[in-house]
């Protein structure tokens, strides 16, 4: 049992800390509001917002691709999902971030 989800995510550079806020409402629906403390240069807080993720649903970092917004704070990642996920019932509810 292999598949993907797709995540919209709000993505604020140059934060004080890295973590994951809260869902918002956007003009195109919901997202995950997350932050990261590097800069939006030469793509450097997209590749901060993966291990965050990652970090915060307890998956692999490698199971995480960003596939829209590049330029932009409105993001979207694909997670991939494994049986191996799929068996131990992850929970996709983000776990706490450090720092909330």
């Amino acid at each position: 049992m292999h598949g993907s989800l797709r995540v919209a995510i709000r993505l604020t550079p140059r934060a004080r800390a890295e973590r994951i806020l809260a869902v918002t409402a956007t003009s195109v629906g919901r997202a995950l509001k997350a932050s990261v403390t590097a800069p939006t240069h030469e793509g450097r807080a997209t590749e901060a917002m993966l291990p965050l993720l990652a970090r915060s649903w307890r998956l692999p970092r490698r199971d995480f691709t960003n596939i829209a917004g590049f330029t932009s704070r409105g993001k979207t990642v694909r997670i991939r999902l494994r049986a191996a996920a799929a068996d131990r019932k992850t929970n996709f509810e983000p776990a706490s971030s450090p720092g909330q």
